[in-house]
C-alpha cells in the first residue's frame, strides 16, 4: 500500500531523514518509535504530503504521492497531527463534518451521504453524545477523539497519527488505542502512528519501526523490536523487558538511573581513566552516572577532562599545562591505578607529554584493562611508533578488552564484576 525508497529529508543544512526504506502493507497497524529527535515527525510528515522529500520515492497504492492532488490524496490517506488546537470554537459536529470537505463540491454544499457519514464518525468515537458541544468546552481526551473522528468522516484508507496520547492520562490513551485497534481490525483502515509509549505501541501495533537518528534502526513485530538491547542502543538506556500476562506481548520496565547508582556503588567498583583532551568527557558523565567510583590522571590543569573531573569531585592526578609529567606525578598515578578495579584507556591521543601514562598501563600485572578505541591507534601515536608498541604489550594481555561503543563497554565492566 504505501512504500518508500531511499528518502532523505533535511531542513535547510540539517540532515534529519537518512536512506528511510519501509513498505507498509493494507490493514497492517504500525507504530514508528524512537528517542526524541530522531525524525519520527518528519517521516509521518513526508508520507502525508506535508513535507516533500529532498530525495528519494514515496508510493501509494504504486502511484507516486507527489502525482496524487490533494482533494484525491484526502480520499484515501487521513492525518491526525500532534497539535489539536482549534483556532475557532467550532461545535463538534460542525468541525467533524470538515472532514467531508475532499468530497463536497466548491459550495460547499452537505448531502445526505455527508450526514450519514458524519453521525457513523460521531458514533464510532462515542462523540455523538456531545455533537453541540464547542470544541473548547471539551477535555482532552474529548477533543482527541473529535479530531479522531474529523478524519474518519474523510473515510480514508489510511489513518496516520502523530503521538494521538500524548497529553492524556491513562485512561483516555486506552481509550484511544483501542479505537484505533478496532478501526483497524473491524473497518480494515490501516494505520500508522507515532508514538513516544513503548508499552502502548507494544500491546497494539503488528509491526513496531525503530528510529534512530534519522534512520530505521529495526523493524518486526513488537517480541523482535521491543528488546533489551534495541532499547539500550537507541534510547542510551537499561530496561527490563517482561512478557504481559494479558495479552503475551513484550511490556518495558525502566530501570532508573538511581537505581543503577545504587547498585553499582554497593559494588564498590572503581574505574580509572587515561584520558585527556575532552576525550574522556561522555565516558566520565556516563560511568558517573551508572554510579561507579571513578579516578583520573594524569590531566593537565585547564583539560576539558580535568573540568569536568573536578566538577564531579574525582580524585585526579594533575599538572599544569604543557609541562612533562615528573616522575612524582607519574607514581600517584600509578598507585591509583593499583587501587582501582579496572583501568579504561581513552580514545585519546599520545604525545611524549603523556607517554607516561600508556607505559604506566602497559606494565600494570594483573589488572583488567579496557581500551576505548573509537579511531586506529596509528592516528593516535605522535611519537614515532613508542605509543604503538606500548599499544600492543596492552592488547596482548588476557585480561584487555577492546570496545568502540559506551553500551558495549558497560556491559563489559559488569561481566568483569
Amino acid at each position: 500500500m504505501i512504500k518508500i525508497q531511499d528518502l532523505d529529508f533535511s531542513y535547510g543544512n540539517l540532515k534529519i531523514l537518512k536512506k528511510i526504506n519501509i513498505d507498509v502493507e493494507k490493514n497492517e497497524f504500525v507504530g514508528i518509535i524512537g528517542p526524541n529527535g530522531s525524525g519520527k515527525s518528519t517521516l509521518l510528515k513526508n508520507i502525508s504530503n506535508i513535507l516533500k522529500p529532498e530525495s528519494g520515492l514515496i508510493y501509494l497504492d504504486y502511484k507516486l504521492l507527489n502525482k496524487y492532488k490533494p482533494r484525491e490524496l484526502a480520499r484515501q490517506m487521513a492525518v491526525v497531527p500532534q497539535e489539536t488546537l482549534i483556532n475557532f470554537n467550532f461545535n463538534v459536529y460542525d468541525l467533524i463534518m470538515m472532514g467531508r470537505n475532499p468530497y463536497q463540491d466548491r459550495w460547499g454544499r452537505i448531502t445526505e451521504e455527508d450526514k450519514r457519514i458524519v453521525d457513523e464518525a460521531l458514533k464510532l468515537t462515542d462523540t455523538d453524545k456531545f455533537k453541540l458541544k464547542k470544541v473548547n468546552e471539551l477535555s482532552g481526551g474529548e477533543r482527541q477523539r473529535v479530531i479522531i473522528a474529523r478524519a474518519l468522516a474523510q473515510k480514508p484508507e489510511i489513518l496516520l497519527l502523530d503521538e494521538p496520547t500524548s497529553s492524556l492520562d491513562i485512561n483516555y490513551q486506552g481509550e484511544i488505542f483501542d479505537l484505533l485497534s478496532y478501526l483497524n481490525k473491524e473497518l480494515n483502515i490501516t494505520i500508522i502512528t507515532v508514538s513516544h509509549d513503548l508499552n502502548l505501541t507494544g500491546q497494539y501495533c503488528d509491526r513496531i519501526i525503530l528510529i534512530q537518528g534519522g534512520s530505521v534502526f529495526t523493524s518486526g513485530t513488537p517480541d523482535e523490536v521491543l528488546t533489551a538491547d534495541n532499547i539500550g542502543k537507541v534510547y542510551k538506556t537499561e530496561v527490563i523487558i517482561k512478557e504481559s500476562p494479558l495479552t503475551g506481548r513484550p511490556y518495558v520496565t525502566l530501570i532508573p538511573r538511581s537505581y543503577n547508582r545504587i547498585k553499582n556503588r554497593e559494588k564498590n567498583i572503581t574505574i580509572h581513566l587515561v584520558c585527556g583532551g575532552g576525550t574522556g568527557k561522555e565516558l566520565m558523565d556516563k560511568l558517573y552516572g551508572e554510579g561507579f567510583n571513578l579516578t583520573c590522571g594524569v590531566l593537565n590543569q585547564g583539560d576539558a577532562d580535568w573540568e569536568l573531573a573536578k566538577r564531579l569531585n574525582l580524585e585526579t592526578v594533575e599538572i599544569p599545562p604543557f609541562v612533562p609529567i615528573e616522575k612524582e606525578k607519574l607514581q600517584e598515578n600509578r598507585d591509583l591505578m593499583e587501587k582501582a578495579d579496572i583501568i579504561l584507556v581513552c580514545d585519546t591521543p599520545f604525545g611524549y607529554g603523556n607517554l607516561g601514562n600508556l607505559r604506566l598501563v602497559a606494565n600494570l600485572k594483573d589488572k583488567d584493562v579496557i581500551l576505548y578505541e573509537k579511531r586506529n591507534f596509528a592516528e593516535r601515536d605522535y611519537t614515532d611508533g613508542l605509543a604503538c608498541e606500548y599499544w600492543n604489550q596492552i592488547i596482548k594481555k588476557e585480561n584487555t578488552f577492546k570496545t568502540s561503543r559506551i553500551q558495549d563497554l558497560i556491559q563489559i565492566i559488569n561481566k568483569l564484576d
